[in-house]
C-alpha cells in the first residue's frame, strides 16, 4: 500500500502526513526483536518486558550505536500519544479489560454506522484535519485467509518456542506449495510451436479424455463432453477449417485436460506423473499466446474455459500471480459474455444457456478459493441468483439428471452468496475518510460476533433445506458415482465457509484468554458475549473437526482413483491441521476428540506422501510444530499429548499470533494490506 508523501506549505512549512510515522527504536530488547513487536526502549527494562513480567536484556552494541546518535523528538511519535477511540483499543495498550459494545441487531436494510467514532457522529460529518493523526488501526478488516493464518500460527508457535526468524518456507496447498511439482515457465524452458501442437496417440488421448470427464468434470463442470469429442476428432482427422487463434485455444484445452487427467492418476510413479503432467500444461501454456486472451474483441466461452482449467493447474504450482491473473482473465471475459446474467438472448440454445451458467460457476468458484486461500478481494454477484425452478424450467430437456444437475447448480450458487455476505462482514472497514463523509455501512466491525449469529443460522437453514438424500450421513448410500462427488464437494465447502465464517471469532478468543490472565476478574462469572465467543471458537474447531472426517470418508480403500482429486483432499486436511494446531493453546479447544482428529488427519497426509513431495514436508511440519506446542517450557520430550498450559502463555503467543497479520484483538480486525494492493 502506498503511502502518502508529505508536501511543503508555502511558507516553507511541511504538512504532516495522514498517516502516523512509524516508530523505529535502535536498541530494541532482545525479547521484542523476538516477537518482532515494538520497544520503547526504556530502561532498564521496556514496558512490553515490564508488563509480562519477563527479564529485559539489551544488546550491548544496539545501546552503543543509539548512546552515539543524537537523539531527534519528534511530537506525536510516542506510544502515550497514540489516539484512541472507543472501541478501537490496540492490544498492546490493554491495561484493563476491553467494554464489549452493546450490539443492535443486524437488519437487511442499509444503516449509518452507529459505532462511537472521535471525530464525530456521521449526521454531522467534519472534514478531515491536516494536523488530525488518525489511528491506522482504523482502516483494517478482519479478513482471515487459509494462506495468512497458517503463516501466522507457524511464526507464533517458532516464538513460544524460543526460535528466531527463519528464512524457512512452509508452503500452503492452493497458495504456494508445488503439489504438481516443480514447473518452469521461463521462455528457455518451454517448448517450441511445433512441439505444442503435438498430440499424443489416439487412444492414449481418448483414455486421459474419460478420465477426465469421470473424475474431474464431475466436481465442477466446464466442458461439454459431446463438443470435446467433437474437437478431439477434428483434431486428428478432420479438416482445417478453424482460424489458427480458435485452433489453438481448442488444442490448448486438450492438453490442460491431458495434464490434470495425468496428475488425477494416482497409481502412476511421481516423478513420471509429474514430468507427464507439465509437458502438456507448457504445450497449452505456449499455445494460449498474450495476443488471444487480451487484444480478441469479446472473448469466447471456449477461451473463458481454457482460463479456467489453467487456474485449476496453476492452483497446484508456486506461480500464485499467474493463478491470481488467469482466473480474473477468466472472470471478466465470462461477464462480457453475460454469462452472470439469468436470461440469455433466444438465439441461443437451451444447452448454450447451460453451458454458460456451468462456466459462470465455475468462475465463482476459482475466484472463491482464490481469495480464502490468499486473501484476495472475492469479486460480488451483480444480479439475483436464479430460482431452482428457473433453471429446471429452462434446461435442455425434461431428463432426471438435467434436474439434478441443475438443482445442484442452484444450491452452489446459494451457498457462495451466503459466502459472499460473511466476506463482505468481515472486510467492512472502518474508515475515518468514509464516516466523515457519512457513507453508511450494511456490518458494523464490533458486531460480527452478532452477525456472525444471523449468518451461522444461514448455513443452517440452507442445509437444513437439502433434500434427504443430499444430506452427509446419506452420501454413502448414493449409488451414483457422479452424483457422489458432487455432494460430497458441496458439503466440503459448507464446511470450509463454517469455518471462514468463524475463525475471525476464534482470534478474539485467543485475545480474551490473554487479557483475562493478565488481568483479575475479581470472581465475577464471564458475560454472555465473552461465552459466545468461545462457542464460536468451539464451532471453529468442530467444522474442522467434520472436515477431516468428510476427506477421510472420501477414502476409498482398494480404488486407484480416489473419490475426491488428491490435491483436493490435501488442501482440505491442510485446513483442518492447522485449526487444529490453533486449538492446542486452549485447553477447552483441544479435547480428545480434538486429539483424535489431530491424529486422523496425520494418518490420512501419511496416505497421501506418494503422491507429491510437499505432502512429506506437510507431515514433518505438522508435527514439529505440535511438538512445540505440546512440549511443555523447559522439557525435552516430544511425546506428550496434553501437555498442561498456564495462563501467562496466551499473553506470551497469541499477542504476537496475529500482531504481524495486522489483527486489532479489541475489534478483532485483520490488516488489508494485502486486500487493497489487489
Amino acid at each position: 500500500m502506498t503511502t502518502i508523501q508529505s508536501h511543503q506549505k508555502p511558507h516553507g512549512e511541511p504538512v504532516k502526513s495522514l498517516r502516523r510515522q512509524r516508530l523505529k527504536t535502535s536498541n530494541a530488547c532482545e525479547a521484542c526483536r523476538l516477537r518482532k513487536c515494538k520497544c520503547d526502549g526504556r530502561s532498564p527494562a521496556c514496558s512490553k518486558c515490564v508488563s509480562r513480567g519477563d527479564s529485559c536484556v539489551y544488546n550491548q552494541n544496539a545501546t552503543a550505536a543509539r548512546a552515539r546518535r543524537p537523539i531527534q523528538k519528534q511530537p506525536g511519535l510516542g506510544p502515550k500519544s497514540r489516539p484512541t477511540t472507543p472501541g478501537s483499543l490496540c492490544f498492546q495498550d490493554l491495561e484493563s479489560p476491553p467494554t464489549l459494545p452493546v450490539n443492535m441487531p443486524v437488519t437487511t436494510q442499509t444503516s449509518v454506522a452507529t459505532t462511537p467514532m472521535s471525530s464525530g457522529s456521521l449526521s454531522n460529518p467534519e472534514p478531515l484535519k491536516e494536523d488530525h493523526d488518525p489511528d491506522p488501526d482504523q482502516s483494517r478488516a478482519y479478513c482471515t485467509d487459509h494462506g495468512h493464518f497458517a503463516g501466522e500460527v507457524v511464526a507464533a508457535i517458532d516464538v513460544r518456542a524460543g526460535i528466531g526468524p527463519t528464512t524457512i518456507l512452509h508452503p500452503v496447498p492452493f497458495v504456494d506449495a508445488p503439489l504438481f511439482g516443480p514447473l518452469d515457465l521461463e521462455p528457455a524452458c518451454l517448448v517450441s510451436d511445433p512441439t505444442a501442437r503435438a498430440l499424443p496417440s489416439r487412444v492414449d488421448a481418448e483414455r486421459l479424455a474419460d478420465i477426465y470427464f469421470d473424475c474431474i468434470d464431475p466436481l465442477e463442470p466446464v466442458l461439454d463432453q459431446i463438443r470435446f469429442s467433437r474437437d478431439v476428432e477434428t483434431a486428428y482427422c478432420g479438416p482445417r477449417a478453424l482460424s489458427d487463434t480458435e485452433r489453438d485455444v481448442r488444442l490448448s484445452i486438450m492438453n490442460l485436460v491431458f495434464a490434470l487427467a495425468v496428475q488425477r492418476q494416482e497409481s502412476i510413479p511421481q516423478a513420471t506423473r509429474q514430468d507427464q503432467g507439465n509437458l502438456y500444461f507448457k504445450r497449452a501454456w505456449v499455445l494460449l499466446r498474450p495476443e488471444i486472451v487480451l487484444w480478441q474483441s469479446t472473448g469466447s466461452i471456449g477461451l473463458v474455459q481454457c482460463l479456467i482449467l489453467m487456474n485449476r493447474y496453476l492452483h497446484c504450482t508456486s506461480h500464485q500471480q499467474k493463478a491470481w491473473m488467469t482466473s480474473g482473465l477468466a472472470y471478466r471475459i465470462a461477464q462480457n459474455l453475460c454469462c452472470h446474467l439469468p436470461g440469455s438472448p433466444h438465439a441461443e440454445s437451451a444447452s448454450d444457456r447451460e453451458l454458460k451458467r456451468q462456466v459462470w460457476a465455475s468462475c465463482v468458484a476459482l475466484d472463491r478459493c482464490i481469495a480464502w486461500s490468499r486473501g484476495k478481494t472475492t469479486a460480488q454477484f451483480l444480479t439475483p441468483l436464479p430460482s431452482t425452478t428457473k433453471l429446471m424450467s429452462s434446461s435442455a430437456s425434461s431428463n432426471p439428471q438435467d434436474d439434478a444437475r441443475a438443482a445442484h447448480l442452484c444450491r452452489v450458487l446459494e451457498l457462495h452468496e451466503i459466502g459472499n455476505q460473511i466476506q463482505l462482514a468481515q472486510t467492512q472497514i472502518r474508515n475515518r475518510a468514509a464516516s466523515n463523509l457519512g457513507l453508511p455501512r450494511l456490518y458494523q466491525q464490533d458486531e460480527y460476533h452478532a452477525v456472525a449469529v444471523q449468518l451461522d443460522a444461514c448455513l443452517n437453514k440452507w442445509e437444513s433445506a437439502l433434500p434427504d438424500d443430499w444430506k452427509a450421513h446419506n452420501l454413502r448410500a448414493l449409488g451414483d458415482r457422479k452424483s457422489r462427488v458432487e455432494r460430497y464437494l458441496l458439503h466440503l465447502r459448507l464446511l470450509h465457509t463454517r469455518i471462514f465464517m468463524h475463525r475471525p471469532i476464534l482470534a478474539r478468543f485467543y485475545s480474551m484468554r490473554s487479557s483475562m490472565a493478565a488481568t483479575p476478574i475479581n470472581g465475577k462469572a464471564s458475560s454472555l458475549s465473552d461465552r459466545l465467543f468461545g462457542d464460536c471458537a468451539g464451532l471453529c474447531v468442530e467444522s474442522a473437526q467434520a472436515l477431516a472426517s468428510l476427506v477421510i470418508e472420501t477414502l476409498e480403500a482398494g480404488e486407484s482413483l480416489g473419490l475426491l482429486p488428491w490435491w483436493y483432499r490435501v488442501y482440505y486436511l491442510h485446513i483442518a491441521g492447522m485449526t487444529f494446531l490453533a486449538a492446542m493453546f486452549v485447553p477447552e479447544l483441544y479435547t480428545d476428540s480434538v486429539v483424535q482428529s489431530w491424529r486422523s488427519v496425520i494418518s490420512a497426509l501419511h496416505d497421501h506422501q506418494h503422491l507429491s513431495a510437499y505432502v512429506q514436508q506437510c507431515i514433518c511440519t505438522f508435527e514439529t510444530l505440535s511438538a512445540r506446542i505440546l512440549e511443555p517450557r523447559g522439557s525435552n520430550s516430544l511425546d506428550n499429548t496434553r501437555a498442561p498450559f498456564s495462563d501467562n502463555d496466551f499473553g506470551f503467543v497469541f499477542d504476537d499470533l496475529f500482531s504481524d497479520a495486522g489483527i486489532d484483538f479489541d475489534g478483532f480486525v485483520f490488516s488489508t494490506d494485502d486486500i487493497a494492493e489487489c
